[in-house]
């Protein structure tokens, strides 16, 4: 694991080996996590070019931890019981997840630290965050705000976005997705009790990785 600065920002490369459960080779890359993004590279990036075309990058806000162990509990095939974690990041087109090997327990415990650390300073640094949707049939805006919660703007034509509701954090009792584009938001407290669905016109996983990692920043903060 090596740290460097690389615009004034933070930025841990590790050395990492996949094995794909069903194959007996290993894929060897290079992951990159700076202060917003958790990017991949097949090969250790030298330069500025090399560092502007990772083959994938995920912005820490959407991206969560799901899971570490060893491949005998996460249904590997293979013979050799090897340290993995999974990275999920949420985007528009579902969820992407990816399975990395590390060398040895405490490798792969120190990068899970630093990916949940990474993905709580990431949400305290923006603290706001923006989404397109409708509404009822009308174009709004869904701002997730880490101290102020939920709130509906209508994104219609005039001088100023009028709020439709605003709800703080603790009164969300629940969420869910169909994974297309409908999110659905249960809150104590609205008129008719029912939950509210939005229709976020892609896939909703981003949303939800943020209200996540929310959540998860608020409950770490007050350890």
């Amino acid at each position: 694991m090596k740290h460097f600065k690389k615009r004034s920002r933070l930025v841990v490369l590790v050395h990492v080996r996949f094995k794909p459960f069903a194959s007996d080779t290993d894929v060897s890359f290079f992951i990159a996590r700076c202060f917003f993004f958790d990017s991949l590279y097949e090969s250790a990036p030298w330069s500025v070019e090399a560092w502007s075309r990772p083959f994938e990058s995920c912005p820490l806000v959407a991206t969560r931890l799901a899971g570490a162990g060893n491949t005998s509990t996460v249904g590997s095939n293979s013979s050799t019981h090897a340290s993995v974690f999974c990275i999920r990041c949420g985007t528009t087109r579902g969820v992407v997840s990816h399975w990395l090997r590390s060398e040895t327990n405490r490798d792969m415990a120190a990068w899970a630290r630093v990916l949940v650390q990474g993905c709580h300073n990431a949400i305290i640094c923006q603290r706001e965050f923006s989404f397109r949707c409708l509404f009822q049939g009308r174009p709004c805006q869904l701002i997730v705000h880490l101290d102020r919660g939920f709130t509906l703007l209508d994104s219609g034509l005039g001088p100023a976005s009028k709020a439709l509701w605003t709800f703080a954090f603790d009164k969300l009792k629940g969420s869910a997705d169909d994974g297309n584009k409908l999110l659905y938001l249960d809150f104590t407290g609205t008129d008719d009790g029912a939950e509210l669905e939005l229709d976020m016109e892609c896939c909703p996983k981003p949303v939800v990785f943020v209200l996540h990692n929310c959540l998860s920043a608020k409950v770490h903060s007050l350890a």
